[in-house]
C-alpha cells in the first residue's frame, strides 16, 4: 500500500469541468471581456446570515479572487450590523473588510441599494450602472422562492419606475435598455423543498437574465476532482462502474440540530422540505450525478423510527414544552436506483446499481459515535474507491480486485468549503480564463489551475430535487404541491409507510 497527500490542482481545469454544456446558465456574451480590459469585481451580497456564513462560506466572498463582500442581510433589526461586528470580533472577518460591508434589514432594502449602484458606492437611481453584483441566498430553503421573487419584483419595479421617467417634454418615451446590475444569485443547497420549487427559483431568475448556481460545493472540491481523475484517467475501477454504495448512521455531521430552542429547521418540513436527507443527502445525491450520470428507476423505504407513526406532536416548534418529542419528518430512508444515460459522466456508468442508506434516527443510551458511519463506495470490474461521503479532506482509499488497499490519497480540507465553488462562480462571471482556490492573501506563489467554470448547474440541481422527490414521495403522499403545509395527509405518519 502506498500514500501520498495530494497537491493542488490534480485535474486539469477543462477536464473538471465536462458536465453538460447544454446546461449554461446565461448567454456567452455576458461573460466575456474584452481582453484589453481587466475583468471587472464581483459585488457579492448575503441574504440571511445562519451558521453556513460564519465559516463554510461567508469568508470566502472576500477571498475569492476577483470578489469582495458588499452587503449582507439579516430581517431582525439590527442584526445585520450585529453580525458584521460579531464576526469581526470572532476573527472571521479582518475589520477593513468590514468596514465596506453594508447592512440591511430587508431584501427590497438591499436591492434598491445595489439597483442604484451601491456595490462601488453609487448613489443614483439609474440601473445603468457599471458595476456586477451576484447574490447568495442563504435563508433556510423554506424561504429560496420567496426571496428569489422579491429579487426579481424589485428589478422589475425598479424597471417600470425608470420606464415612466425616461420620457421626453412631450410625453413620449425613449427606448432605451436599461441594465440591471445583478449577474447572478447562488442559492444555497437544495435550492428547493421539491422539484417544482427548484424548477420555479431558476425560473424566475432567467427570466430576467439572471445566472443561477446552486450551492452544491462538493463538485468543485479538489477531493472530488481527484476522484474524477482516479476514475476517468487512472482507471482505478476498469472501463466502467458496476455499482455505488453510500451509508450515513448518525447526526454527529448535521450542524444546527442543538441550541436552537424549538424545532430546529433542519427537522421541520416547512423550512428544510424534509428530514436530514435534504440538507445532507442531497450532497452525495449530486455528487453521484457528476460523476457518472443521472439517478433513475428510484425505489425506496422511507420512516420515522424515531418515534411511533402515532405519535401526536405537533410541528410546531416542539409545542413549546418541555417534553420528549420527536419531529414529523423522516429519519430513515433506504433507496436503490441505477445510474441512467449521460454525456458527463466521467467512466461509463450506465446501468451501474446505486444503494444508499441515510439512517438518522436518534442516538440511545447505548449509541456512541463509534457506531456512527459516513461511507461511499465505488466499485468496478478491477478494484474500487472507498471514503467518507461527508467532509472535503477525508481520504480516499484504492481498493484492488481482491479488496486489498492499493493506494491512500489523503488532502488538506479547504478553510472554507464553499470558497473552491465560490471562487469557480465568481472566475464564470468575470470571464476569466484561469481561476485557483487559493486566496487573495497567499497571492505570489505559483498557483495550480482549478475550475474554470462553475461545475455546479442549473440541470443537475433540478435532477437531484428530482431523485429527492422520488425518494421522499410515499411518505409524505407526493411531493407536487406545499405538502409541507397538509402532515395530517402524511402516509408516513399513518403507518403506510414502511
Amino acid at each position: 500500500m502506498t500514500s501520498h497527500r495530494h497537491s493542488s490542482g490534480g485535474v486539469p481545469a477543462a477536464d473538471a469541468n465536462n458536465n453538460n454544456d447544454n446546461n449554461n446558465n446565461h448567454d456567452d456574451d455576458d461573460v466575456n471581456h474584452s481582453s484589453s480590459s481587466s475583468p471587472p469585481t464581483i459585488h457579492w451580497a448575503i441574504i440571511g446570515l445562519g451558521d453556513v456564513c460564519t465559516i463554510k462560506s461567508g469568508p470566502a466572498f472576500y477571498k475569492s479572487r476577483g470578489a469582495t463582500l458588499s452587503a449582507v442581510m439579516r430581517r431582525t433589526p439590527g442584526k445585520a450590523r450585529e453580525w458584521i461586528d460579531e464576526n469581526v470580533r470572532k476573527g472571521n472577518f479582518p475589520k477593513d473588510v468590514t468596514e465596506n460591508i453594508r447592512g440591511f434589514e430587508s431584501v427590497e432594502g438591499l436591492m434598491e441599494w445595489a439597483l442604484q449602484g451601491g456595490g462601488r458606492g453609487g448613489s443614483g437611481d439609474d440601473m445603468d450602472m457599471d458595476v456586477d453584483m451576484a447574490i447568495y441566498v442563504a435563508t433556510p430553503p423554506g424561504a429560496h422562492l420567496e426571496v428569489v421573487r422579491r429579487i426579481v419584483s424589485s428589478i422589475r419595479g425598479r424597471r417600470e419606475f425608470a420606464r415612466d421617467d425616461d420620457r421626453d417634454s412631450d410625453g413620449r418615451r425613449h427606448r432605451r435598455r436599461r441594465r440591471h446590475p445583478i449577474k447572478a444569485v447562488y442559492v444555497e443547497k437544495p435550492v428547493g423543498r421539491c422539484a417544482w420549487e427548484t424548477r420555479a427559483i431558476i425560473d424566475e431568475l432567467l427570466s430576467e437574465d439572471i445566472a443561477f448556481y446552486p450551492a452544491y460545493v462538493s463538485r468543485a472540491h479538489e477531493r472530488t476532482q481527484v476522484v474524477r481523475a482516479l476514475l476517468g484517467k487512472e482507471k482505478v475501477c476498469g472501463d466502467r462502474v458496476t455499482s455505488v454504495e453510500y451509508v450515513m448512521k448518525g447526526r454527529s455531521f448535521a450542524r444546527g440540530l442543538e441550541g436552537e430552542g424549538g424545532l430546529p429547521w433542519r427537522l421541520d418540513a416547512a423550512r428544510s422540505g424534509g428530514g436530514l436527507i435534504m440538507d445532507m443527502g442531497c450532497h452525495v445525491l449530486n455528487r453521484m450525478d457528476y460523476l457518472f450520470g443521472p439517478i433513475v428507476d428510484v425505489y425506496s423505504t422511507v420512516s420515522r423510527k424515531g418515534a411511533s407513526a402515532s405519535s401526536t406532536m405537533a410541528n410546531d416548534n416542539n409545542n413549546g414544552g418541555d417534553e420528549e418529542c420527536h419531529p414529523l419528518v423522516e429519519d430513515y430512508v433506504s433507496a436503490s436506483a441505477i445510474i441512467g444515460p449521460s454525456d458527463w459522466s466521467v467512466i461509463p456508468s450506465e446501468g451501474a446499481t446505486v444503494e444508499c442508506v441515510w439512517d438518522f434516527v436518534p442516538s440511545t443510551t447505548t449509541t456512541t459515535t463509534t457506531d456512527e458511519r459516513d461511507e461511499f463506495i465505488v466499485r468496478g470490474p478491477e478494484g474500487s474507491l472507498r471514503m467518507g461521503g461527508m467532509g472535503a479532506g477525508l481520504p480516499i482509499e484504492v481498493l484492488d480486485a481482491d479488496g486489498n488497499v492499493a493506494k491512500v490519497v489523503e488532502f488538506d480540507p479547504p478553510e472554507h468549503s464553499a470558497q473552491p465553488l465560490i471562487q469557480a462562480v465568481t472566475n464564470e462571471l468575470r470571464g476569466v480564463e484561469m481561476t485557483t482556490t487559493k486566496s487573495k492573501e497567499e497571492d505570489g506563489g505559483d498557483c495550480d489551475d482549478e475550475l474554470v467554470r462553475s461545475p455546479a448547474r442549473a440541470d443537475d440541481a433540478i435532477r437531484t430535487s428530482e431523485v429527492l422527490d422520488a425518494i421522499l414521495n410515499s411518505y409524505y403522499g407526493g411531493r407536487h404541491d406545499e405538502f409541507w403545509t397538509r402532515s395530517d395527509t402524511w402516509p408516513g405518519l399513518q403507518g403506510k409507510v414502511t
